[in-house]
C-alpha cells in the first residue's frame, strides 16, 4: 500500500508539473509501433531483436528502427545490458537518413510480493554523422536515470506500471529532457505478450533559438519470447 501511495504522489507531482510547463511549449503527437523477438539463454541472460516504427500525428515523418540487445543478471537484483539502434528517417521532401546510437545499462531491481521497482542507469552516445530531427547537433551523449514501479495482477496475467525518467546531456551539462510512461503489459499466454502505453516526453533548455515542445506519444507493442527451458539431468 505504501509503495502505491508514493507511486501514486509521484505521478501526481510530475503531471502537475508537466501541465505548468505544457502552456508555454508547442505539443506534438506520435504513434509507435512494435514488436520484438526475445530469447532467453538461462536465468541470467537473454537477448532481444527489436522491430519498431514511429509515426508523426501533427508533423509528418516516418521512422524505422532496428535494435538488437543483450542483458545479463550476475545477480537477482542487479542487471546490465548493451544495445545498437539503427534508425532509417524520412520526411516529406528530404531525402531518408541513417543515423545510430549505441546504450548501454545498469539496473537495480527489487521485487517485494507482487510489486516491482526499478532504478535505471543508462548511458547512450549517437553517431556524428547526422544530426537528430529536433534540430540539436550530433553526437549527443546522455545520462538517462529512470525510476519504474509496477504490479503484477496474476489473475488477468497483467502488468500496470509507471516510469519517469530525466536526459542529462553531457556535451552541455545540464538536463534538457524528461519523460514520464504509464503503460500496462498483457501476457497472453507463455510465449506471447502485448503492451500499450502512453509516453509524455517534455523537451526543455533546447538553446537559444530553439524552440521548447512536448510530444504525446501512444505506443503498441508485440513480444514473442523464447522462454529457457533448463536441461533435464540425466537419471
Amino acid at each position: 500500500m505504501r509503495t502505491a501511495l508514493a507511486l501514486l504522489l509521484l505521478l501526481t507531482f510530475t503531471l502537475t508539473t508537466i501541465s505548468a510547463s505544457a502552456q508555454e511549449t508547442e505539443s506534438r503527437s506520435h504513434l509507435y509501433l512494435g514488436a520484438g523477438i526475445e530469447k532467453e539463454f538461462s536465468k541470467k541472460l537473454s537477448a532481444e531483436l527489436d522491430f519498431q516504427g514511429r509515426f508523426g500525428l501533427t508533423k509528418t515523418y516516418q521512422d524505422f528502427l532496428i535494435t538488437p540487445k543483450i542483458e545479463y543478471s550476475p545477480l537477482k537484483f542487479v542487471a546490465v545490458g548493451a544495445e545498437y539502434r539503427a534508425t532509417l528517417s524520412h520526411e516529406d521532401g528530404e531525402d531518408s537518413e541513417w543515423s545510430g546510437r549505441f546504450g548501454t545499462w545498469v539496473k537495480a531491481k527489487w521485487s517485494p510480493s507482487i510489486f516491482k521497482l526499478e532504478a535505471r542507469l543508462k548511458y547512450c552516445n549517437y553517431s556524428e554523422d547526422v544530426a537528430d530531427r529536433d534540430g540539436n547537433y550530433a553526437n549527443k551523449q546522455y545520462l538517462r536515470t529512470k525510476l519504474l514501479g509496477s504490479v503484477k495482477i496474476k489473475s488477468i496475467k497483467l502488468t500496470p506500471y509507471i516510469s519517469y525518467e530525466w536526459f542529462y546531456e553531457l556535451n552541455r551539462n545540464l538536463v534538457d529532457k524528461d519523460r514520464v510512461i504509464i503503460g500496462a503489459k498483457k501476457k497472453l499466454n507463455k510465449r506471447n505478450s502485448i503492451a500499450l502505453e502512453y509516453m509524455f516526453e517534455e523537451k526543455f533548455n533546447r538553446g537559444k533559438g530553439k524552440k521548447e515542445f512536448n510530444n504525446h506519444i501512444f505506443s503498441l507493442n508485440y513480444q514473442y519470447t523464447f522462454p529457457y527451458k533448463p536441461k533435464e539431468s540425466a537419471e
